[in-house]
This record gives structure tokens, sequence and C-alpha cells, in this order.
């Protein structure tokens, strides 16, 4: 992730509302039980609301506008899936990408773009992210890309890390 010159880390966003990072059914549940399942990472709001409104709170969504507060927020949550916006203000995709692939249990990655073409697509796919959508958001796309996400990280094996195991077999 590019380095910044500022050593505090901001959560709140100007571009999504904190109140809108969980499922307004689900904030009367205990802790475990509202997590977020998708995090969506966009600096634009329109976004998150399309991604809100298309899936009419069946899954708790968590928000982030940059890679700084998508990292933070990973921090604290763990997420089987995650949207991200092609182009962040302070990164890309791929920052988030290979910001997971430390993680245990990485998410599922699904890159958004309004230049979603062949070339991402492959690139995405090449790199190990799950898939690409094409915004704006069309309510089947969505559901069957997420749909998969779901079923791949819930059939995934954790990976197990062994210090100096790296290069062995």
């Amino acid at each position: 992730m590019p380095r910044t010159e500022s050593n505090t880390l901001t959560l709140a966003s100007p571009a999504i509302d904190p109140s809108e990072t969980l499922s307004s059914k689900r904030a009367g549940l205990p802790k475990h039980e509202r997590s977020p399942q998708i995090l969506l990472i966009s600096p634009v709001r329109d976004d998150h609301e399309a991604l809100r409104c298309i899936l009419n709170e069946l899954h708790p969504i968590g928000g982030a506008s940059t890679c700084r507060e998508a990292v933070a927020f990973l921090c604290q949550y763990r997420v089987p899936v995650i949207f991200c916006e092609c182009d962040l203000p302070d990164g890309t995709w791929r920052d988030i990408l290979s910001y997971t692939a430390e993680l245990t249990n990485p998410p599922a990655l699904i890159v958004t773009s309004r230049l979603a073409d062949e070339y991402l697509w492959a690139e995405v796919l090449n790199m190990g992210g799950y898939d690409v959508l094409a915004k704006p958001f069309h309510e089947r796309e969505v559901r069957h890309a997420l749909a998969g996400a779901l079923r791949l990280t819930a059939n995934a094996t954790p990976r197990v890390f062994t210090a100096g195991a790296a290069g062995q077999f």
C-alpha cells in the first residue's frame, strides 16, 4: 500500500456515514451476529447506496472509501466478500488484494469499475481476485457474483502459516 505522510488513522469518511456501516435491522443484535458480511470500498457514495438497495438488507454491509479505511475496518471485522472500486484515492484494488492475501481466511475480492473490460477481468482473475462487476450495478449480476463469492469462501480451507516452512514442500 502506498506510504502516506500522516501516521494517524482516520476511520470516519466524509463520503460514508458511519451509521450506515451495519444493517439497521441487525443493529440490536450482539456484535458477533451483526458483523458485516460484505465490505464495499468506494469513494462514490452512490455505489454504497446502490449496493444497499440491491441487497435489501439481506447481508450486513460495511463501508470504506479508501484503502486506509478498509484496512482499519478489516482489523476489526472479518468479511468473506469485498467489493472494491478499481481506483481509490490512496491506492487500487491491487493494494487491497495484497493486504488480504496475508489473512488466514482471505475474503473473495470483487472489483468494480465503470470501465470494466476483458483486460481488467483477466488481470483480476490472474492476480487472485474473484470477479469484476461493471457499474452501474445490476441487481442480477451483483447477486450472482455475491452468491458465488460466498460459496467460495464458505468452502475454503483456512491456511495455516508455519514458521520456517516458506519454500519447502
